[in-house]
């Protein structure tokens, strides 16, 4: 049974691996014609790439790999708030995504420097990051209920971009939420039903990225 799960674990991470590829190929050929907001998402699926990358060579190596994490929170965050920035077309949230991204950054950093233990599950920091990613992708949604102008969601690219978020941040929170408890109650039988959730949730984000560079949006 164990190694059942374990293959299966395995194939939905290298599928996601195979969609994440599929997209850096996608935008790169798009690139052009890619709307400013797009060509910032195509640089997320690159830092993703990198850091995926370097999180899988360090367990290779029987590693540490936990302290990529603030590291990958701050430049996601940072990234996706310009993402947003240019399609909310807001004076407002231009005036305050600096210092919104800014401060998490920040957040990032003093959280490394103080608790700098590279072998330890720190949630507080991904849910923190989680709910303001679901704020950005809120005012999103927002903007599209104000305005109604577009016919079609499923031709808008930021709509892909927003649900994918939705659907791994919200998956993500329930898991940091139950941290503590997970780790009080450990099984090998619990983490690995834990690690195909987050696979899978991974691979559903990434197939949103890949969809939304892909498809050619309606005026």
């Amino acid at each position: 049974m164990k190694w059942q799960i374990y293959f299966a674990i395995d194939t939905i991470l290298h599928v996601g691996y195979i969609i994440l590829a599929a997209t850096a190929v996608i935008g790169i050929a798009r690139f052009k014609k890619l709307p400013s907001n797009l060509r910032y998402l195509l640089v997320l699926v690159g830092f993703e790439a990198v850091t995926e990358l370097a999180g899988n060579i360090l367990y290779a190596q029987h590693r540490p790999n936990l302290l990529i994490y603030p590291i990958f929170s701050a430049g996601e965050f940072w990234l996706l708030a310009l993402i947003y920035d240019k399609a909310l077309k807001s004076p407002a949230f231009s005036l305050v995504r600096p210092w919104l991204a800014g401060s998490f950054v920040a957040y990032c950093a003093l959280d490394s420097l103080f608790a700098p233990e590279a072998v330890h599950f720190k949630p507080t920091l991904q849910l923190v990051e989680s709910l303001l990613i679901l704020g950005l992708v809120g005012l999103f949604f927002r903007k599209l209920l104000n305005e109604l102008r577009i016919s079609r969601l499923d031709r808008e690219p930021m709509f892909w971009v927003s649900v994918g978020l939705v659907i791994n941040h919200l998956g993500n929170i329930q898991i940091l939420l139950f941290s503590n408890f997970l780790l009080s109650h450990y099984s090998k039988q619990l983490n690995m039903n834990i690690w195909a959730i987050h696979a899978l949730l991974l691979m559903v984000l990434y197939s949103c990225y890949c969809v939304a560079l892909w498809i050619r949006p309606r005026n």
